[in-house]
């Protein structure tokens, strides 16, 4: 294999040369994957449409090309549908803004808060250059999820994570697969990064 096939990304590789699965078979998610190589199993990397962030995108993962949106470098809204292979499903949607700075956490916090009625109780992670803000929800056994957000430390630019799953399986067996999902969801989260673009060299 020449430099030139390794270098190529997936949007310029023909459907033999791709993964067979849901993530690469979707012409717009395809757009968003950088590598055909797994970042870890059944996940590969993913660079959004600011170039401010990346993270680890599921195989069965498909971006909604209906309710994308992007504003230059500023803004950018995405939807995610994901299959989980395991009787699950899951939604994912990623809300940056490069307004976002650092002092405001505790605002946007309440106004993630207000869409679950006031239930979220925020743990704060430390990760390298970003402060990650999480909360677990649940309705019942079969839904489920993660919503937080994101504030970059080096410079101005936030994410609003929202990340919901459902089990399809039977009340039992969804008991089952929920500690395996929850690890899923939150190792999905702590895998985004935002992208270091400073014009200092050295």
């Amino acid at each position: 294999m020449d430099n030139e096939e390794i270098s190529k990304k997936p949007s310029e590789m023909s459907p033999e040369e791709l993964p067979g699965v849901r993530a690469f078979e979707d012409e717009f998610t395809r757009g968003f994957l950088q590598s055909t190589e797994e970042t870890r199993p059944g996940y590969y990397l993913f660079l959004s449409g600011t170039g401010k962030y990346e993270m680890d995108f599921p195989a069965g993962g498909v971006v909604g090309e209906n309710s994308y949106a992007l504003k230059e470098e500023d803004y950018e809204g995405i939807s995610i549908g994901v299959d989980n292979y395991n009787g699950t499903g899951s939604y994912i949607k990623l809300n940056y803004d490069s307004l976002d700075e650092t002092g405001r956490e505790d605002t946007i916090l309440d106004m993630i808060n207000h869409q679950f009625n006031g239930e979220l109780e925020f743990d704060k992670f430390t990760f390298g250059n970003s402060i990650l803000y999480l909360s677990y929800f649940e309705d019942d056994e079969t839904y489920y999820g993660y919503a937080g957000f994101l504030q970059n430390e080096v410079e101005n630019g936030g994410i609003e994570i929202i990340y919901e799953t459902e089990c399809f399986a039977g009340k039992e067996e969804c008991e089952g697969i929920k500690a395996e999902s929850k690890d899923m969801m939150k190792q999905q989260i702590e895998s985004i990064q935002f992208t270091l673009q400073s014009d200092e060299s050295e």
